[in-house]
Order: structure tokens, then sequence, then C-alpha cells
């Protein structure tokens, strides 16, 4: 697969399936004291072998750059992880890790935005590393985790790893992190220092990160009708709204995404059915530099590769929600099955800037009916996106009958 090059100050940065090239790696000191209630987590921050990671992790903690609070709704620009706890912690004898950034505390939310992998192999998941939590590939975004005295390759090119806790001292809170368990540590502050000219120049608000916004727009109501925002919504930009009965509980309302290549939402989007006299909204937006998502796969054609199905290629009609699919086990061959599929509604699509994911349900291939493909976009060329994908397979009643083991199988989606 060709890779693009994009600029990162002071050197140029070349993606190939997920992996970070850069020239030989700096250990110049920029690093971060993570403040917990046991104690203080020093982490030696890979700012040249990850540079996205680490600018949005130092943006996120100074509070220099805004961000969606996930239980209301509202943009915000504070400290984001100033009293977050330690909400996932797993302390076995094949995983220990801590994970943190989850602001309602569930480890499902998100800042209102997502950000690229960035891979480099002098970052792994070696004993006692920091790493982004992510749902699949070009998910990462605000929740990161410590590792304990464990190796863990299993999870290399899932998170991407952009420190490392090489302190005793540290290391011996991270180990106490761990055994306390879940929800029994809390970040109390974190605080960035820089000790060498090279750490000082690296420019983290220089970097291509999403750009949230709150959105300047009016409301239209049709009582029993509709309720419509008065705003032209750009490409590449997510548009979301969290919505309330009474100020107090936000629940998620609205998620429009407006890709590269797709007609732009009208001006006036219609986000609800006015079916209440009286609700409440708060709206972010959320802008993508150079991103490459499509908010419909309508009329494209998506080619997955697998470590035990090989090649997938479905091929999606008018509506972006079935087509039909062949499966051919080896390049060259021709297809063992083909048939048609469609797109399960009862686990909701999502299209976003820099990654997809969805439930398709095919008319054969056994008992390996239902694929969960999550897919993230590394590169636009010319008629087609290339980037990584995961796809596991499922029976009939949802039970897991195989698990991708590799977490940068390629995919490519076909540009109308």
């Amino acid at each position: 697969m060709i890779s693009p090059c994009f600029p990162v100050p002071g050197f140029s940065v070349c993606v190939l399936a997920g992996l970070v090239l850069l020239p030989a790696i700096s250990h110049a000191a920029l690093e971060a004291d993570v403040m917990t209630s046991r104690g203080v987590v020093t982490i030696d921050l890979g700012y040249t072998e990850a540079p996205l990671a680490v600018a949005n992790f130092i943006t996120l903690a100074e509070g220099s750059r805004s961000w969606v609070d996930s239980s209301s709704g509202a943009v915000d620009s504070g400290l984001f992880y100033d009293g977050l706890v330690f909400h996932r912690v797993e302390n076995t004898s094949s995983s220990k890790l801590a994970e943190t950034g989850s602001r309602d505390g569930s480890g499902n939310d998100d800042a209102g935005f997502t950000v690229l992998d960035q891979f480099h192999p002098s970052l792994s998941h070696e004993p006692y590393v920091v790493a982004m939590a992510s749902d699949g590939p070009n998910t990462g975004g605000c929740r990161w985790y410590l590792t304990g005295d464990l190796a863990m390759p299993a999870r290399d090119g899932r998170g991407v790893v952009f420190g490392k806790v090489t302190s005793p001292a540290s290391r011996v809170i991270v180990d106490s992190i761990l055994s306390g368990g879940i929800g029994t540590t809390t970040v109390t502050g974190i605080s960035i220092r820089r000790t060498d000219p090279a750490a000082e120049a690296f420019d983290e608000m220089a970097l291509a990160l999403p750009e949230v916004s709150p959105v300047r727009g009016s409301l239209s109501v049709q009582p029993a009708i509709a309720v419509k925002l008065d705003f032209p919504q750009p490409a590449s930009t997510v548009l979301r709204a969290r919505s309330s009965l009474d100020l107090t509980e936000w629940i998620p309302h609205f998620v429009g995404f407006a890709g590269i290549d797709d007609t732009l939402p009208p001006a006036l989007q219609t986000i609800d059915g006015g079916d209440v006299w009286r609700r409440f909204y708060n709206f972010s937006l959320t802008a993508y530099s150079g991103a490459g998502g499509a908010s419909t796969f309508a009329y494209r054609t998506l080619t997955t590769e697998t470590s035990h199905a090989g090649q997938l290629i479905y091929q999606f009609d008018a509506t972006g929600m079935a087509g039909t699919y062949s499966n051919t086990p080896f390049p060259g061959f021709p297809p063992l099955d083909t048939g048609t599929f469609v797109v399960r509604t009862d686990f909701p699509p999502r299209f976003d800037a820099y990654f997809f994911r969805m439930l398709v349900q095919t008319s054969g291939l056994g008992d390996t009916k239902n694929h969960w493909i999550r897919g993230g976009f590394d590169m636009i060329a010319p008629g087609k996106i290339t980037g990584r994908q995961i796809s596991d397979f499922h029976a009939v009643d949802m039970s897991p009958v195989f698990a991708e083991p590799e977490p940068d199988m390629p995919l490519e989606l076909s540009r109308p």
C-alpha cells in the first residue's frame, strides 16, 4: 500500500499500514508528571515517535485545546484529566493495565474526536509503558492506560504506545494503582516538563489535531413535526448534539458526519421530530484535517482481507446498507462463496472522519454469517481510500467464531 507523507515540525512522517517511519529516535526529555492519589508517575513522552498522541495528551492535560464533555455534550477547554479515576484495571498473569480518561466513568466515552494512529517499532507494549486506548483503527482519543511489569505484545498495533515509565519510584506507584483495582485511584493533576531545547521546540499546537468548537446556529421548531438546526456544516466535520428535558440528565441525541466526498447536509438540518413540548440541546462541531471518511457507503466497494477467511468484497447498493458480497480465500482464485448482505441496524453502524464500524450479516458463509468490521482510513488516493481493519466473525446468534488476531489487516474503499 502506498502511503502518504505529511509534515511535522522538524521532520517528515510517512504512514505505512499504521506504522510511522521516522528518523533516529531522540531521547530528549519531554516528561509528564501524572499526580495521583497514590503518588506521582513520571512518563517519558515519545514525541518524536508518536507526535500526534503526545500532542493530543499534552493539550488535553493542559487545557490548551477544546473538547466535548461526554456527560453533557458541552464544549469545554479545562484540564481534561484532573479528577478522573482509573476506571479500568486489569491485574492478572496475562494483562496488567490501568486505564483512565473517561469523564463519565464508563470507559466508552470520548472527548468529541479521535486521532490517527502512529505506531513506531521502538514503542511496543513492553513492561511499564503508556498507550492510547482504542476500539479499533484510528479510534484513540482521550483515554489512555499504564501497563505493569508484563510485556503484552498482543496489544501492539492496537493501542498507540506514546511513552515509557522508566523511574523505579514511578513503577512502584503504577504497581500500587494496579493492586488497588477499579475506581480506587484518582488523577489529581498532570504537569508537563521540558528539560532540553529539543523538547522545548516540540510544538503540540502545530500538529493537525481535530478541532472542537461550539455551534453558532439557530433552531427552527415546528411542533410535533420537526426541530431543525440552521447551520451550514462543512465537509470533514462531525456535528453532535446531546439533549435534556431537565438540564440535569443529558443523553446522546444526534450525530451527523459530512464526509470528504459526500453531498453536504442542507443548511437546515432536521435533528428532532418535535414530539416533546420542551427540550434543551448542547451542540458541538469537530473539524478534521485531511480526513478521508465517508458518511455513506452507497455505490462503494469495500474490500477487506482477513487471516482466517481470505478476501471479502462487499459491493454496496444505493442504500449503502445492503448489497452483494464475494469471498476469495486466496488471491487469484475464483470466489468460493457469493451472496447478499445487509448492514444490521440493531447494532447501529458508525461513520466518522478516520474510521467506521458496522455489523454485516451475509446470506452464506456457513456459520460465520455476521461480520463485525472496524476499519480505519489512512490514505486518500484517486478513486479509493485505503487503511486497516479488524473483522471478527460471529454465528447467527452472535456467538463468536473467529476473532481477528492481526490488528492491521488491509482494507480498500472505492470512491465514486
